[in-house]
């Protein structure tokens, strides 16, 4: 008889436990790497979430606090008060809008925030006055609810504005957006201490 060695291989059994194993430990490995994946797009959508209203709040901040007490005119020629707003929307006019995000402006312009289709947008009339506002560029996405508050010099809010002869500005504007399935997101902004004044163009009894 030949002798056999101690070097047999492995058996049937210790196959199917080493492959088991592999399994078990590929298994934690894909369940890993997708959970990685699964962090890192949501932090992606996070991050760009917080970029469109960091960008919305600076925006909105300038505009505001550049707001003037100017009338306008509509394309019927009829009066604008120089500040309207409603709980889902206002519009106004403000200055220092000359060479915005490297555009040629006016220095100064009327423009409109509003919640549509679900986006929070913002555009700009292209003439003070007789024209209608433009399309509106998108600020925020996937927005479930917008509200707007005003506040009065005397520290009262409101849910309209104007509230006096229509020339009489804000003091602060409060903003609260709330997307799908995030907590409200509430924002106060501040106009200008001191409202500038511009005499509208073509009102009658404007001239000496």
């Amino acid at each position: 008889m030949t002798a056999r060695g101690n070097d047999q291989g492995f058996t049937l059994v210790e196959m199917l436990v080493a492959l088991a194993l592999f399994a078990a430990i590929a298994a934690m490995g894909v369940t890993l790497l997708r959970s990685s994946v699964n962090s890192q797009e949501s932090v992606q959508k996070r991050l760009s979430s917080m970029g469109g209203v960091n960008r919305l709040r600076a925006i909105l901040a300038e505009d505001l606090a550049q707001a003037l007490s100017r009338r306008t005119r509509d394309v019927a020629g009829a009066e604008v008060p120089a500040f309207v707003g409603t709980a889902e929307d206002m519009a106004f006019v403000h200055g220092g809008a000359g060479g915005w995000e490297g555009r040629s402006a006016p220095d100064v312009q009327r423009v409109r925030y509003a919640l549509e289709n679900g986006t929070w947008t913002r555009a700009v009339q292209p003439m003070l006055d007789g024209t209608v506002m433009g399309k509106g560029d998108v600020f925020a996405r996937d927005i479930a609810q917008a509200t707007l508050r005003y506040r009065d010099g005397r520290g009262g809010w409101h849910d309209m504005w104007p509230i006096a002869d229509g020339t009489e500005l804000p003091r602060a504007v409060e903003l609260t957006l709330v997307k799908n399935n995030t907590p409200p997101l509430r924002m106060l902004f501040a106009l200008g201490p001191v409202p500038i004044v511009v005499p509208p163009t073509g009102i009658a009894g404007d001239r000496p």
